[in-house]
């Protein structure tokens, strides 16, 4: 029997090696597989990344660059402000075509202005005059007591 236990401990070792092979190669092909797995997974994110870019791209096409809008802004800008300058000029110089109509010698008589030939003078008895018996009748001022609270 040792023959025949000899010949069963070979086929046994011959067919551990063969096992641990079998092993490796099953271990090789899942790292391949996970491998593969992984590279299709790449490709799909760079396809998709490459249509968005291509998207992004065509949507840009229309638009325009900056350089140019800030331009156009600029100009718009010191148009406008010439414009509101000169619109206020020319209110200012209505608001002062009328306060001037107001003014003795400006063309319009006005018949509340009693004289507008020249400048006159104010005399002494021009001013109202507050005699000192009048002066004890005015209240210059009256007193009030404030409240206390307590």
């Amino acid at each position: 029997m040792s023959n025949i236990e000899e010949e069963f401990q070979e086929v046994l070792e011959e067919r551990d090696g063969e096992n641990h092979d079998l092993s490796q190669l099953l271990d090789q092909i899942k790292t391949e597989k996970a491998q593969k797995t992984e590279q299709q997974k790449l490709q799909r994110e760079i396809c998709q990344l490459q249509q968005q870019l291509e998207s992004t791209n065509t949507a840009l096409q229309d638009q325009v660059p900056w350089n140019d809008i800030q331009l156009v802004l600029d100009q718009a800008h010191a148009e406008l402000v010439s414009a509101t300058t000169r619109f206020w000029s020319t209110i200012d110089a209505f608001q002062n075509r009328r306060l001037a109509s107001y003014l003795p010698g400006s063309g319009m008589i006005q018949a509340e202005w009693p004289d507008q030939g020249g400048a006159g003078t104010l005399g002494h008895d021009m001013l109202p005059s507050i005699s000192q018996s009048n002066n004890d009748n005015v209240p210059l001022g009256t007193q009030h007591e404030l409240p206390t609270t307590d």
